[in-house]
């Protein structure tokens, strides 16, 4: 097979001092350099900086050329703040980028303003992904909210990770997220959500038309909270399809209120729902299976635990 041809050569920084040549006329820039199997993640993040994102548009403004990319992929590289500025000076405007894949980059509370603005002035970006960076509840303030409610594009957002809490997620669901007209996937994992989040989110889903897959997993929501879920889901109306619990504290009370609204007729919209380490023991699990009238002893080949319901999924486990 042919080599692909070079389109647009240039040289770039990295952060050991050398150089290496990038071609930018290419739709995708990948800058997750993964070569060697043997290279940590660390070593990589070292490669490419925020003068290596401030290079691209330079060389490409010597050029007088727009960017092309539809994907830029930056995770794992120490971008930081500084980063965030450039992508948004440079890309703002621009009408290919679909997907932008930020994670790990060590953007804090003023490179979320960065981006939320450059989201807001995006009109192709369909995909942007922040985990794993260094935020807090200020982060998704500000500019990143407007720029989040400004975009009409936009259909997943990840922000797993990030150090949101209870007033972080708050902002979100009580502003762009409460009524977006195209976002559907939100992840909010492991970002230190307790039971008092789960009021901004019902709130959110009562009048959300739009949002179909919800991630929470990897927080501290207890049984209160799943209780609470378990009304946000009644008021939805069935546009929520998928749910995301695992790895929280809601214990047996609240994984059988969210198993009994699964299995009732107003959840039947709901295809997929992951209840995993829940600190619900085997007995738990026992009562909760026989309540949906799929017990295990009965189940010779779904002891394990997915619980299928034809097409649709419950995931549950003693742990």
């Amino acid at each position: 097979m042919a080599a692909a041809e070079v389109v647009m050569p240039v040289s770039l920084p990295t952060s050991a001092g050398t150089r290496e040549t990038l071609d930018l006329g290419y739709p995708i820039l990948n800058l997750q350099k993964l070569e060697d199997p043997k290279v940590s993640i660390h070593a990589c993040a070292q490669k490419y900086g925020s003068q290596a994102i401030r290079s691209i548009f330079e060389k490409l403004e010597e050029r007088t050329s727009t960017p092309v990319f539809e994907e830029i992929n930056l995770s794992d590289n120490i971008i930081g703040d500084e980063g965030a500025k450039y992508l948004k000076e440079g890309l703002s405007g621009n009408g290919k980028l679909k997907r932008l894949l930020l994670p790990r980059t060590q953007i804090r509370a003023e490179g979320f303003q960065s981006i939320g603005s450059l989201v807001g002035n995006s009109p192709s970006l369909e995909m942007v992904v922040l985990s794993g960076n260094l935020g807090d509840a200020g982060s998704v303030e500000g500019e990143f909210a407007t720029g989040l409610s400004k975009t009409k594009s936009l259909k997943s957002l990840c922000l797993a990770a990030c150090r949101l809490g209870d007033q972080g997620v708050a902002t979100l669901c009580n502003g762009p997220l409460k009524s977006h007209p195209s976002l559907e996937h939100v992840s909010l994992n492991y970002n230190r959500l307790e039971n008092a989040v789960c009021a901004s989110v019902v709130k959110m889903l009562s009048v959300n038309q739009t949002l179909e897959y919800l991630e929470l997993c990897g927080n501290s929501i207890g049984p209160e909270g799943a209780e609470e879920l378990v009304k946000g889901l009644i008021a939805n109306k069935g546009k929520l399809r998928r749910l995301g619990l695992g790895q929280n504290e809601i214990r047996l009370r609240g994984a059988k209120a969210l198993s009994a609204y699964f299995v009732s007729p107003q959840g039947k919209s709901l295809d997929f729902l992951d209840l995993r380490h829940n600190r619900v023991t085997f007995p738990g699990v026992v009562e909760i299976r026989r309540m949906l009238k799929k017990p295990l002893d009965d189940d010779e080949h779904n002891k394990g635990w997915m619980i299928n319901f034809g097409e649709r999924q419950l995931m549950l486990n003693a742990f």
